[in-house]
């Protein structure tokens, strides 16, 4: 006997969100998401198919940082760049995929303090004294979490 998965309802409105966005952030409207969303597109590694997803970003030092658990970042392939559209405008990135702690608490304080919003999908807070909570980190952290490092060439 076969089992058929279904999506569930937050899956299917995720789609249709990410659909949304991703018009949204490929047309002349793009001002009104694209100072906190990009696209990064990576290629599946057993298929080849190409992935665009929306993100939020945060940008430091030059680079851009993003806080994900989703799975598209398992096709990140060492020393191959990856195809961003950054406010309208189509770069290649090397990328860094950084999990470990001490790195992630410098990093992520980043995200949240210029992404809030992050914080509460990521179930990631900042203390009183502008730190990483260092339990919702290492917990975060050990529920896939990550943090991918863009530097467009």
């Amino acid at each position: 006997m076969t089992s058929t998965k279904t999506p569930t309802t937050q899956s299917r409105i995720q789609r249709i969100g990410d659909t949304i966005v991703r018009f949204i952030l490929r047309s002349p409207l793009h001002p009104l998401l694209s100072k906190k969303l990009l696209i990064i597109t990576v290629s599946g590694r057993k298929t080849g198919r190409e992935y665009a997803n929306p993100v939020g970003y945060a940008e430091y030092e030059g680079h851009l940082l993003i806080g994900t658990a989703a799975t598209w970042r398992h096709n990140l392939i060492p020393n191959i760049p990856v195809r961003i559209l950054l406010r309208g405008t189509n770069l290649q990135a090397t990328h860094e995929v950084i999990t470990d702690e001490p790195r992630a608490a410098t990093l992520y304080r980043e995200i949240l303090t210029q992404n809030p919003t992050h914080g509460r999908f990521a179930k990631i807070h900042l203390d009183p004294d502008g730190t990483v909570n260092s339990a919702d980190l290492r917990a975060a952290l050990s529920r896939g979490t990550a943090i991918v490092r863009l530097r467009p060439l």
